[in-house]
C-alpha cells in the first residue's frame, strides 16, 4: 500500500535554509536590479556622467566579487536540498513521490514560462527543465554524488576549450556596455525600454530571452546548475547543516580560497557569455566558477556561524520572513521593476547609477521583509507557494492561518 504523498510540515522545516533562502534572495535584487533598471545598457562612455561615479565604479567590482553568480548558486544549492527533503520521505517507496515531483516541476516551468515572457532573466523555466535531470542522481551513493557533481561543474570548460581552440573568433565582438547584444545596439534597446509601448517592451524582452539562452551555453549555466543541484542534494545526503555548517575551520577554508580564485580570475579578466577566444580565458572561467562555488558556501557557513549568536539570530528573522515566501518574492522583484522602471509606469530606466539602484533595491527588499511579515501574520504560505502546492497535490489547502 502506498503511503499517502504530502507536502513537508512547516514543523520540518529547518530555519537556517529559511534565512540562506532570504539572503538568497537579497542577493538577487542587488543582481538583478542592475538589468531591470539599465544601468548595465547604460554605454561606457555615459557611465561618467553619472552621478556619484567613481563610487558606482568601486561598486561594480564589489558586486562583481562578491554577488554576481554566487547567489544564485545559493539558489541552485537550496533546491537540490529541497529536493532531498521531499524525496528522502519517500524512499523506500518512489513511485508515488516521482510522480508527484515531476508534475510539481511541470508546474514550475509553467511559471517560468509566464515570467520570461515579461523578464528574460527568469530562473524557473531553467530550474524546473533542469530538475527533471536531478532526479536521475536520487539513488547515488554520496561518493558517487560527489563525483558526479564535480565532474559535472566543470565538464563545460571542455567544449569551451574546444572552441577556444579551433573558433577564436565565434561570439567575439566588442562591447561597448556591461551588457552587449550582437544585433542590437544598447542606445537602441534603452530607447525601447524608456519610450516604447507595452508590446514593443514586450517584443525586445523575447528578444533578450532568446540571447540568454544561448548565453548559457558558453556560461555553463545548465551545467553547472544540475552540478549545484546535485551538491545541494549530497549535502542533504550526509547531515551537512547539524555537523558542518558551524564549522569555523571550514568556513575560513571557504572564504579564504574563495576569496584568492574570485581575486585571481578579475585579474586575469574575460567573459562568462562568449566562448573563449584564447586559453587566458578559458582559464578565466575555470578560476571564476571554482571562485563563485568556495564564496557561495561561505556564505552559507557565516550565515549559520552567525546565527549561533542571540543577535543575529533575532536579525536573521527578517531573512527566514522573505524566505519562507522565496518563490512569491522572486516574482515580486519583476512586479517591482516593471512599476519603477519601464515607461508606462515609473519610467526611470537608464536614469540612474549603480549607487542609486543599489540604495532602491535596499529599500525594495526592506519592502518585501515588511509584506512578507505581514502576509505571513495572516497566512499561512506566500500566495504563489500557496498555489504552486495545490496544483502539484491536486488538492486546495487551507491558507488562512488559524487564530
Amino acid at each position: 500500500m502506498h503511503e499517502k504523498i504530502e507536502p513537508v510540515s512547516k514543523k520540518k522545516r529547518i530555519e537556517i535554509l529559511d534565512v540562506i533562502r532570504g539572503f538568497a534572495i537579497f542577493g538577487i535584487i542587488i543582481a538583478n536590479i542592475q538589468s531591470w533598471s539599465g544601468y548595465k545598457l547604460i554605454p561606457f562612455e555615459l557611465l561618467e556622467t553619472l552621478s556619484y561615479y567613481d563610487y558606482n565604479a568601486i561598486l561594480h567590482y564589489l558586486f562583481m566579487f562578491f554577488i554576481d553568480t554566487k547567489f544564485y548558486t545559493l539558489f541552485s544549492l537550496l533546491f537540490g536540498i529541497g529536493f532531498y527533503i521531499q524525496f528522502h520521505k519517500f524512499r523506500d517507496d518512489q513511485g508515488p513521490f516521482l510522480e508527484t515531483y515531476k508534475r510539481r516541476l511541470g508546474f514550475l516551468m509553467l511559471f517560468g514560462l509566464v515570467h520570461a515572457f515579461f523578464w528574460s532573466g527568469d530562473i524557473l523555466l531553467i530550474y524546473g527543465a533542469v530538475g527533471f535531470l536531478l532526479i536521475f542522481f536520487r539513488n547515488f551513493s554520496h561518493k558517487n554524488l560527489l563525483i558526479s557533481s564535480v565532474f559535472i561543474y566543470y565538464i563545460w570548460l571542455v567544449y569551451d576549450l574546444v572552441f577556444a581552440l579551433f573558433y577564436p573568433d565565434l561570439m567575439n565582438f566588442p562591447s561597448s556596455a556591461y551588457k552587449t547584444y550582437i544585433d542590437v545596439t544598447p542606445a537602441q534597446m534603452t530607447a525601447v525600454f524608456q519610450n516604447g509601448s507595452f508590446f514593443e517592451v514586450l517584443q525586445m524582452n523575447w528578444h533578450n530571452v532568446y540571447w540568454r539562452y544561448i548565453d548559457l551555453i558558453p556560461s555553463g549555466r545548465i551545467t553547472k546548475v544540475l552540478s549545484i543541484f546535485i551538491l545541494g542534494y549530497y549535502l542533504m545526503s550526509i547531515d551537512y547543516f547539524r555537523v558542518y555548517a558551524k564549522s569555523l575551520k571550514l568556513l575560513s577554508f571557504y572564504l579564504v580560497t574563495g576569496l584568492v580564485f574570485t581575486y585571481v580570475s578579475y585579474e586575469i579578466g574575460g567573459s562568462m557569455s562568449s566562448f573563449s577566444h584564447n586559453l587566458t580565458n578559458v582559464g578565466y572561467k575555470a578560476l571564476a566558477a571554482t571562485g563563485q562555488i568556495l564564496l557561495a558556501m561561505s556564505y552559507i557557513h557565516i550565515l549559520a556561524v552567525l546565527d549561533e549568536t542571540a543577535f543575529f539570530k533575532k536579525a536573521f528573522h527578517y531573512f527566514a520572513y522573505v524566505g519562507r515566501m522565496s518563490f512569491s518574492n522572486y516574482i515580486l522583484h519583476t512586479m517591482m521593476g516593471y512599476l519603477i522602471f519601464y515607461p508606462f509606469f515609473g519610467g526611470l530606466f537608464g536614469s540612474m547609477g549603480l549607487v542609486e539602484v543599489s540604495l532602491l533595491a535596499l529599500a525594495l527588499y526592506a519592502v518585501q521583509v515588511v509584506f512578507s511579515m505581514v502576509w505571513l501574520k495572516y497566512f499561512s504560505f506566500g500566495p504563489l507557494e500557496w498555489g504552486w502546492r495545490c496544483l502539484t497535490y491536486k488538492q486546495v489547502f487551507p491558507i488562512i492561518r488559524k487564530k
